[in-house]
């Protein structure tokens, strides 16, 4: 058997006694999962993860065991354990080992995730035609992670939903437009266990449909897309919403053309926020948080970001050049994105 498919199998079979020894002993057990999760650390992010977990476990009254246990109340655990592994063994420690191997053996920046924007009423953008053979690629090329976010509200992506389930080794945030899901595609979340879909917060549907997901078991996260009128006075207001969704992870997305100095400011905001616990769920910013993982990760903050017209987003939110689908996913990066510079040590 191949090594790392020997190891992620050990790393299942311990998620999985953890997981049922939380639901006996929610506390102990969930410090005992940050011990072990540090123990298979590979690298000095998941490190680092970890040994901030254990710091703050340590606070008897941590918001965190509030979070774990709506997260073991309200989710499927086999998804549980099947997003976690992808996201934090396939993308954060096999698979950018894997990518710091190709940027050295092909000297240019690979990202750790690609950020999509989908419509599905497109025909000449990112069609899912043109989606499938990058998430083929991508994991070839050691990228098991990926935000997929919807710019059509309404849109039953049915097909996005059947083409995610086929790989069965990757992580995918699926991030809505609208609060809206269809039977059909709750339905479809339940079996596609390596997804989360991400709700709206300032839609008043997502609330709704955050209750049908809770009974249905469905991860699910909440998100608010902000602009440059953002500030922690606006966004402590709508935390109880978010809170009451019982939604463990709320992503903050900037807008197009949002200034970077806000967008600062509001990932300094989710940083202190999650070191003071103030809430049972993990506050993180979409670019500004995707950025510091990637410095951890692969030593280097570049993000790739594709626009529902095929064409690249610039670190400013402006659009770039057309992606070119037609190449072969190395071939493009090699076109697209910065040279890599060796690191004199690692």
């Amino acid at each position: 058997m191949n090594t790392y498919l020997m190891k992620k199998a050990i790393i299942e079979a311990a998620v999985s006694r953890g997981i049922k020894e939380m639901e006996e002993d929610p506390e102990r057990s969930v410090r005992r999962l940050a011990d072990l999760g540090r123990q298979f650390s590979k690298n000095r992010f998941q490190d680092q993860v970890f040994s901030v977990m254990q710091e703050l476990l340590n606070n008897e009254n941590s918001a965190y065991y509030d979070m774990v246990a709506n997260l073991l109340k309200n989710s499927d655990h086999e998804s549980m354990k099947k997003f976690g592994v992808n996201f934090g063994y396939m993308s954060w420690a096999y698979g950018a080992s894997m990518i710091r191997k190709e940027e050295e053996s092909k000297g240019f920046c690979i990202p750790w995730t690609i950020m999509f924007q989908y419509d599905s009423t497109r025909e000449d953008g990112l069609s899912i035609e043109r989606l499938a053979p990058i998430l083929e690629q991508g994991m070839d090329l050691g990228i098991y992670a990926y935000f997929i976010r919807e710019c059509a509200g309404g849109t039953e992506s049915y097909e996005l939903l059947e083409l995610l389930e086929k790989y069965k080794d990757a992580a995918f945030v699926w991030i809505k437009e609208s609060g809206r899901l269809t039977a059909a595609q709750i339905q479809m979340l339940k079996v596609c266990k390596n997804t989360v879909v991400s709700l709206p917060i300032e839609d008043p549907e997502s609330l709704l449909t955050a209750a049908l997901l809770r009974d249905q078991k469905v991860i699910f996260a909440m998100h608010l897309n902000y602009d440059n009128n953002v500030c922690p006075e606006v966004i402590s207001p709508i935390m109880e919403n978010v809170l009451t969704s019982e939604t463990s992870l709320f992503f903050l997305i900037p807008e197009t053309g949002t200034d970077p100095a806000v967008q600062e400011r509001v990932q300094k905001y989710c940083y202190e926020s999650r070191l003071r616990q103030d809430y049972p769920c993990c506050l993180m910013d979409y670019t500004g948080d995707g950025k510091s993982i990637s410095k951890v990760l692969v030593e280097h903050g570049e993000l790739l970001e594709i626009g529902a017209d095929g064409r690249i987003i610039l670190p400013d939110g402006s659009l770039g050049e057309a992606f070119p689908f037609e190449l072969p996913l190395a071939d493009a990066l090699s076109k697209i994105m910065p040279p890599y510079t060796p690191k004199k040590s690692r």
